[in-house]
């Protein structure tokens, strides 16, 4: 066993995969929406101010010198150019006077049928005619591209903008129609060259979150779909290039891509993609590129990530406070392989490896545990004991193989084989060499089937079809907060699994192709055009009003869900909860701001501006519910009188004194005047135990005897996500050969963040690592290959 322990301070930016020879460097200059947010992009405060920024990066271009290729710049969003340069040229630029730092370019990863119904879609289509939802609304996908041939996209023909289409190359203008009006490719920017630079989507991402927002109806193999926003335009940016060639983006080619959805009008821009390694909120220019986007007008959607559940795992540019970060729940139904229980009806079940009937196996039930009295099937049972009957086994202690063999030597039909307590969810078993009919379900579904009783009939169903499952629940991927700078995140969550999309049939290669145009995904990617969608249709139907008043009509308007095991989801895991469109449409009030997070300071404040969007005055009744903790902030009263078109303010405030380390949480909840919404709240009081140690990033494969730099990223912190200072990690290899040979502290970058390097063992296989802080210890395993 090898055991090794560093601490070294990076310098900041060290972390994190980026492109070598490849810099943004950030000049002290004002950006164009730094001085013209307010005014507009065509105002004269903002022509004067892009005059004068395009001399000084023109000046900034020649005092480089020839050594340095400038590959593009932004102005809007930011005061920026892209460069190739050695590493002594990116230290010369950044000693340059009018450069404000110079930092490596990052690689971003990625990160709907039922789901309209679920978030009370279909509802807001009776209010405003699914004909008419998202009229004239301008959604900005910034992603793989956009299939236009798609049948969803292709479906309908809208009224032509002026100076629409609009593409970076003239070839690229057959990848628009009347409603694709913006085909865009970035690929030029991105870490390899690309054999594709147009901006044809290879992936298949970019078409579903498109089609999720605003497709219009399509027919697949499986169900018909419909995007929330049928009658809004869709501009596609392509960031991501073709499948193993750039399966990454770039954050200059990320901010490139905001800057010209900017210029371009854009409304909405949906961002599903994102890093898991979260810079501090004033160092991240991705995240600063939101903010100017936002106060600009535009509205920013962004997946909260896939790295849940532990806590601390929003990934960026979700962390920004202008943003609205999108967590995933479940779908109310999935597709998939299923147990038809007498008197229960169908549930979900993974089919095994091995034979798959296309007609039903349909007979009695028959427990093993009343003949083995354990439940395993491990061992030979009695002949004849299942003659005719379908086999419910435990799973564990042998293997599955042996237990189908067992049964059907018994006279089993089919198998059920369900999950044990300790990991409760099906995986698709590996049979061997058995040929019984078998499928997997969870625990619970398993102690189900043992309540229904000897005898009771099911059917095994191996063709794919629907099959209802609980919702309004949160997924185990969804990330959660909180916050790099402890603010509630996600805002709002909604339906991200098992979401049926459309996606691109062109090339094989592409993660998502399907050659019928349709695929069953899951992933914060797809909660995310959702909630653009939305916003596209409530900007339609309720024109004329402000960003924050759209963000509030939208995030407090949400419904409570539940956890996954079915207790009320924490503030950090949902915001405010799931996503209620039909009630957003209605709702009359607006709060600003829709979330309040107090933090972990000993006493803070906040206050709570409500503005009266109705035509008749309300007086307000404000209640403050906690729902942990048992402590509430005090309201600085508890009733508000707010004229038509006016807004009140409340102060609400924390003291800690005396209150034991953990979360406070609850809701602040405003009724009155027609309004009934929700405003999430959280408070901390910071604890001193290590209580996690959660993983946020991971290099899960490498060659035997690599030496992978930075391969475990990881936090330590209390109960409450916070991170803890001062606890010296220990990172040792318990498995493979292989060993640890630094571990880095890289909190100037990101609170609380560690990363540990490590070498790989001489042989294949898993390479097995242990990190220990307090009494909490986390195993990671990283593959040879």
């Amino acid at each position: 066993m090898n055991r090794s322990l560093f601490f070294l301070l990076l310098a900041p930016f060290a972390f994190a995969e980026t492109v070598p020879g490849r810099f943004i460097v950030e000049l002290t200059g004002e950006a164009v929406l730094d001085q013209a947010a307010r005014q507009g992009m065509r105002s004269s405060a903002a022509g004067n101010r892009r005059t004068a920024l395009r001399r000084e990066q023109q000046e900034m271009r020649r005092r480089m010198g020839e050594s340095v290729a400038v590959l593009g710049s932004v102005e809007n969003i930011g005061n920026a150019l892209f460069v190739s340069a050695n590493e002594a040229d990116a230290a010369r630029l950044a000693a340059l006077p009018g450069v404000r730092r110079v930092r490596p370019v990052r690689i971003v990863k990625r990160l709907l049928d039922r789901a309209v119904v679920v978030n009370k879609i279909t509802a807001a289509w009776n209010q405003v005619g699914d004909d008419r939802a998202g009229e004239g609304i301008k959604i900005a996908i910034i992603d793989t591209g956009v299939d236009n041939n798609h049948p969803a996209l292709r479906g309908v023909s809208l009224p032509a903008l002026e100076s629409f289409p609009r593409t970076a190359a003239v070839e690229d203008e057959r990848f628009t129609n009347s409603k694709v009006i913006v085909a865009r490719s970035y690929v030029n920017l991105l870490a390899r060259r690309d054999a594709d630079q147009s901006a044809r989507d290879r992936v298949g991402h970019g078409t579903a979150l498109a089609v999720v927002a605003a497709g219009t109806r399509a027919t697949g193999p499986l169900a018909t779909i419909q995007g929330v926003a049928p009658r809004a335009y869709i501009g596609s940016y392509k960031v991501f290039g073709s499948p193993g060639t750039n399966d990454g983006a770039t954050d200059d080619a990320i901010l490139k891509a905001i800057d010209d959805a900017v210029a371009d009008g854009m409304d909405i821009i949906n961002l599903s993609l994102g890093n898991d390694i979260v810079s501090r909120l004033d160092e991240d220019p991705l995240v600063a590129a939101v903010e100017r986007a936002s106060a600009a007008g535009v509205l920013v959607v962004c997946a909260a990530g896939n790295n849940g559940p532990d806590f601390g795992t929003i990934s960026s540019p979700a962390s920004a406070l202008s943003a609205i970060a999108v967590g995933a729940t479940r779908n109310d139904r999935t597709f998939g392989a299923s147990v038809d229980i007498d008197g229960v009806g169908p549930v979900l079940a993974m089919r095994g490896s091995g034979v798959a009937p296309d007609k039903p196996v349909a007979g009695p039930l028959a427990d093993i545990a009343l003949l083995d009295h354990i439940g395993l099937a491990c061992s030979t049972l009695p002949s004849g004991s299942l003659t005719g009957r379908v086999a419910l086994i435990l799973r564990g202690t042998c293997t599955f193989e042996s237990k189908l063999n067992n049964a059907q030597l018994a006279g089993a039909i089919g198998a059920i084989v369900y999950a044990t307590a300790a990991d409760p969810e099906p995986i698709t078993m590996g049979v061997g060499a058995a040929n019984l009919p078998a499928e997997m379900v969870s625990h619970a579904i398993g102690l189900l089937l043992k309540g229904r009783g000897e005898g009771t009939n099911v059917s095994l169903r191996f063709t794919l079809s629907a099959v209802p499952q609980d919702f309004d629940r949160i997924t185990g991927f969804s990330a959660i907060g909180p916050n790099v700078d402890l603010a509630i995140k996600p805002e709002i969550v909604a339906v991200g699994g098992s979401v049926y999309v459309a996606t691109q049939s062109f090339d094989p290669s592409g993660d998502m192709f399907s050659a019928d145009g349709f695929a069953l995904v899951n992933g914060t990617s797809f909660s995310a055009p959702l909630v653009a969608g939305s916003l596209a249709l409530l900007k339609s139907g309720r024109p004329g009003l402000t960003a924050d008043q759209y963000r509030s009509l939208l995030v407090n308007s949400a419904t409570p869900v539940a956890d996954l095991v079915g207790d009320a989801a924490t503030i950090q895991k949902v915001g405010a909860g799931q996503l209620d469109l039909g009630a957003s449409l209605r709702a009359q009030t607006a709060a600003i701001p829709a979330t309040i997070s107090f933090g972990a300071s000993l006493t803070a404040s906040a206050s709570l501006r409500l503005e009266n969007l109705g035509s008749e005055p309300a007086i307000y009744s404000i209640t403050v519910e906690p729902r942990s903790g048992g402590y509430a902030p005090v309201a600085s009263q508890n009733t508000l009188e707010v004229a038509p078109g006016q807004a009140g303010t409340i102060g609400l405030a924390v003291d800690g004194a005396g209150l034991s380390s953990a979360v406070y949480e609850g809701i602040v909840h405003v009724t009155g005047g027609g309004a009934d919404i929700r405003i999430p709240y959280w408070y901390a009081v910071k604890g001193r135990d290590v209580a996690a140690i959660p993983l946020i990033g991971l290099t899960a494969t490498g060659r035997p005897t690599a030496q992978l730099r930075e391969a475990i990223y990881f936090r330590i912190t209390d109960a409450a996500g916070i991170p803890l200072s001062g606890i010296l990690p220990e990172v040792e290899a318990i498995e493979g050969g292989g060993r640890v040979t630094r571990v880095n502290s890289l909190d100037a970058e990101s609170p609380g963040l560690f990363a540990a390097s490590v070498r790989l063992g001489p042989e294949a296989g898993v390479n097995t690592f242990l990190v220990k802080a307090g009494d909490r210890t986390l195993r990671v395993r990283i593959t040879g290959e």
